[in-house]
């Protein structure tokens, strides 16, 4: 263990720091149990618990020396090849637009309402992306749209934006399909 396995495992160590003060404020959220019911403090603190435990582990990989090689996904983005990256096109219009597209969307979301906000961004996003496929453009954001609806309205009972009339008719609606 030398001086720069300790040095990579700084950012971590941080990270576990955070991690320990989140978790101590998530521990002060105040709300009265309901039977049957998980409450507003638990998908923060299963997120936080992630983290630490994210954080743990990489320290571990670290200080043991298991940092030299790659695992798993982190494989397949890794480039050998400098030329192959040098020779990538660059789009700038394409990533001011998506700038562009992401502060749109977050302007928007409280008046539109965060599903069909979302459901707009990700269909606008793709033709942005020159993706030309419209069946599988419209499916995806439709499907997106839908699992993050019954995620946030059945699973996880997140408040989202419901968004101002008549736009408000949109989640009551989707809500209606999903049965939330």
């Amino acid at each position: 263990m030398g001086k720069i396995a300790l040095r990579q495992t700084i950012p971590y160590v941080a990270g576990l720091i955070v991690s320990g003060i989140l978790y101590h404020y998530a521990q002060q959220i105040e709300y009265t149990p309901r039977q049957g019911d998980l409450g507003p403090d638990f998908w923060p603190k299963v997120t936080i618990a992630v983290m630490a435990l994210i954080c743990l582990i990489e320290i571990v990989r670290r200080l043991l020396g298991m940092n030299q090689e790659t695992h798993g996904i982190a494989e397949t983005f890794e480039k050998e090849d400098d030329e192959e990256e040098a020779e990538s096109p660059r789009h700038p219009r394409l990533l001011i637009g998506g700038i562009i597209l992401v502060l749109a969307y977050a302007s928007v979301v409280t008046t539109l309402g965060f599903l069909l906000s979302t459901f707009i961004f990700l269909i606008v996003f793709m033709y942005l992306g020159r993706y030309r496929n419209h069946l599988a453009i419209w499916l995806t954001g439709t499907g997106i749209m839908l699992g993050a609806a019954l995620l946030f309205m059945r699973v996880a009972y997140v408040s989202l934006p419901r968004g101002a009339p008549p736009f408000d008719a949109f989640t009551d609606f989707i809500r209606f399909i999903i049965g939330a």
